[in-house]
């Protein structure tokens, strides 16, 4: 090859690299890909950079300098030139320092460190900008960790009530607890606890303290929930609250709390998520509590049997109570219209189904019913079980 020719294919690819037209050099890189802009950022600091490397031509016969182009590694220092902070607002960018932050040694670490603390409020509430925070305070030093809960910790609120911040607030309680920066936050926190439990946002940062004290600091908690359990059952997250304090409560804190359900109970029996609460006070309530909600059952068996959510409660109380399945008994052998009805239902045919296989077969010899009413196809599925239970 004519040394000539060699020079010509360097300079086109000199020129190439100067130029400031956009060039794909990946043949798997599309031109829309280069266009591609993710920030406010000037468009040509977001196309690939590239360094360039002198290597020997394979060529026999004489030597020549000729060039390839690779794209910059992650841990490039150039790459944390510029606003580090506007750059963690983007997806992608936010991903590349959170990977550089992660494998990068100590100088590298408190270089970025450094560069966005005085954005770090700023981060901590972005949609990207979060799991930034979130990353900095698991790995960094005791050092950078105690800077961030200086500047966040007046602010907790605020990130309580955000949909990106709540979740740098649990992170900061997580990494403080059993410190006094934890009980600093907490009583923060404490101050608008009725107001953070009925947040969509809120709600999560208070779901984290309960989980991290468990039984030690309920009382905060069962104050924060009396009087609004009716909004908080129609929410999963508020739901998951309530289930959170029976779980963790002794019966002597949860008083106050049974006699607000109790006088809900049958609304929610009949609730999406709160169908889930009674459930849980059947299996872990005391006497009482579990007597008063198997005699709504009995006394609406044939209104819940026949709900989405309500037959679940049917089949809980069905379950792990011999006197349930007893007294449900009874009331189909009084009147077996019932029976046929349930199970001809498309929900009460799995609740007959189910109360069926729970009893014993002296018990199930009791029911005298005639095939003729299962005219459904719930029907059917609730006759073929009997027949299969007899045999």
């Amino acid at each position: 090859m004519d040394p000539e020719d060699d020079q010509e294919i360097i300079d086109s690819i000199v020129n190439a690299l100067e130029s400031d037209e956009e060039r794909s050099f990946s043949p798997s890189q599309t031109r829309s890909d280069t266009n591609r802009t993710y920030s406010p950022q000037v468009k040509r600091l977001q196309q690939p950079q590239y360094s360039i490397k002198k290597i020997q031509s394979p060529i026999i016969g004489f030597k020549l300098d000729c060039w390839t182009i690779q794209t910059f590694s992650l841990d490039d220092d150039l790459y944390l030139d510029g606003d580090l902070i506007l750059k963690c607002k983007d997806q992608t960018n936010s991903r590349k320092i959170q990977s550089l932050f992660e494998k990068g040694n100590e100088e590298q670490r408190e270089f970025i460190f450094l560069k966005l603390l005085p954005g770090i409020a700023s981060l901590a509430n972005d949609i990207f900008g979060n799991y930034v925070v979130q990353r900095i305070l698991e790995q960094g030093n005791q050092q950078q960790r105690e800077l961030i809960f200086e500047h966040l910790s007046q602010s907790i609120l605020v990130l309580s009530y955000n949909t990106y911040g709540c979740r740098v607030a649990q992170k900061l309680l997580e990494i403080s607890y059993n410190t006094n920066k934890f009980e600093q936050i907490f009583k923060i926190i404490s101050s608008q606890i009725r107001k953070l439990v009925i947040d969509t946002n809120g709600n999560h940062v208070i779901q984290k303290i309960a989980e991290l004290v468990k039984s030690q600091k309920t009382d905060w908690l069962i104050e924060g929930v009396l009087g609004q359990i009716q909004k908080l059952s129609n929410d999963s997250h508020g739901c998951r609250l309530i289930q959170q304090i029976l779980e963790l409560s002794s019966i002597s804190q949860l008083n106050e709390i049974y006699k607000e359900l109790l006088s809900l109970q049958d609304e929610l029996c009949l609730s999406q998520y709160g169908n889930y609460i009674i459930q849980i006070l059947l299996q872990k309530g005391p006497t009482d509590v579990i007597n008063q909600i198997q005699n709504t059952i009995i006394k609406n068996l044939e209104k819940l049997s026949c709900d989405k959510f309500g037959s679940n409660v049917v089949d809980r109380s069905v379950n792990i109570s011999i006197y349930m399945r007893k007294e449900i008994l009874k009331v189909f052998i009084h009147n077996m219209n019932i029976f046929y009805k349930l199970s001809n239902n498309c929900y009460g045919n799995y609740v007959i189904q189910n109360f069926c296989k729970q009893l014993e077969l002296n018990q199930l010899l009791k029911l005298s019913y005639d095939s003729t009413q299962f005219n459904t196809q719930f029907g059917q599925h609730v006759y073929q079980t009997l027949q299969k239970l007899k045999n």
